[in-house]
């Protein structure tokens, strides 16, 4: 196995492979490092937690060489399904200046019109009240585009933006691919700009992995002491109750079971998942999803996910 001292072409193979994808699911990982080994010529280890421990290994590495450069590969989970993946992120400042706009410079794969967009639907998605907005209210966005007299982005261009955005992960399709929400890519990049935007008192952080919770289960009474869905079920499957240590309400009994307060409070307890105020409202958003999709049709093209999806991945 490498060691820390020895930045050699294994570790030089791999990051380019995901300097060229930029995101790649358990399996993904586990081929690139199959296929960094046998052009190096070093023996594949057999058992999958050998591979594991060697993938730790090599990201530790090459994280020890780019974190200068204001990168690392960090490793994320999808908010949904728990799936893990590897990311190449950018740690530089997202802000420009003192204003809440996203840098071009951190972000070069994307233009400052997409930058621009991806700013106005993320900033939308989380100040819903689901964490989710439709596809007719995210193409609705291209109005406030280019207000500060830069080009103005057209309704065909947002279409295209969507789905770069869904491929390279910083954008997914939830509930019946209906909606769209913030992915893992974005939440583990965008943090530090989450925060500036919605404030540090506004974000919740997984009582169980600590990491940031844009859509999971939230206690009743606290609106900032939350869970990840699966870090949710990996503890309730040991037979143990989940309860607010703020307030003590019991979140998820041992086993899977929702206590009897918390289901009286779909908004409260998940955030991200239908609640009775959005229910009321899906009539009209039907329409309005209707009349725009009527719109896209007449001008040739759709939102469609164009990423290849969940693979089926190793938890890790």
């Amino acid at each position: 196995m490498p060691s820390r001292d020895n930045y050699s072409d294994e570790h030089r193979i791999f990051l380019q492979g995901m300097m060229c994808r930029g995101i790649l699911d358990s399996n993904e990982v586990h081929d690139l490092l199959r296929r960094t080994l046998k052009a190096c010529h070093i023996d594949i280890p057999q058992k999958k937690e050998e591979c594991k421990i060697l993938i730790g290994i090599i990201v530790g590495i090459i994280n020890d060489e780019i974190s200068t450069l204001g990168l690392k590969i960090d490793k994320g989970n999808d908010e949904d399904t728990g799936k893990p993946c590897y990311m190449l992120i950018n740690n530089s400042s997202r802000m420009v200046g003192n204003s809440r706009d996203l840098g071009t410079s951190v972000q070069s794969q994307w233009s400052a019109l997409e930058l621009e967009y991806l700013r106005l639907v993320a900033t939308e998605i989380l100040q819903s009240e689901e964490r989710v907005i439709s596809n007719s209210q995210a193409l609705q966005l291209t109005d406030q585009v280019g207000k500060n007299g830069c080009r103005r982005m057209t309704m065909e261009g947002a279409e295209v933006t969507i789905n770069k955005l869904l491929a390279a992960r910083w954008l997914k399709l939830v509930e019946s691919n209906s909606k769209l929400a913030l992915d893992v890519r974005f939440i583990g990049e965008m943090e530090s700009w989450m925060v500036e935007i919605m404030g540090a008192d506004k974000m919740a952080y997984c009582k169980a992995c600590r990491k940031l919770v844009v859509r999971g289960v939230f206690c009743n009474n606290c609106e900032t002491v939350a869970w990840h869905h699966y870090c949710l079920e990996k503890i309730t499957r040991q037979e143990v109750d989940v309860k607010c240590l703020d307030c003590n309400t019991l979140v998820r009994r041992g086993g899977g079971g929702a206590s009897p307060r918390a289901e009286t409070s779909q908004r409260q307890e998940r955030r991200g998942e239908t609640s009775k105020r959005s229910r009321r409202s899906s009539a009209r958003e039907e329409s309005e999803d209707e009349e725009m999709s009527q719109v896209v049709r007449s001008k040739g093209s759709r939102i469609k996910r164009r990423f290849s999806g969940d693979s089926d991945s190793d938890s890790e």
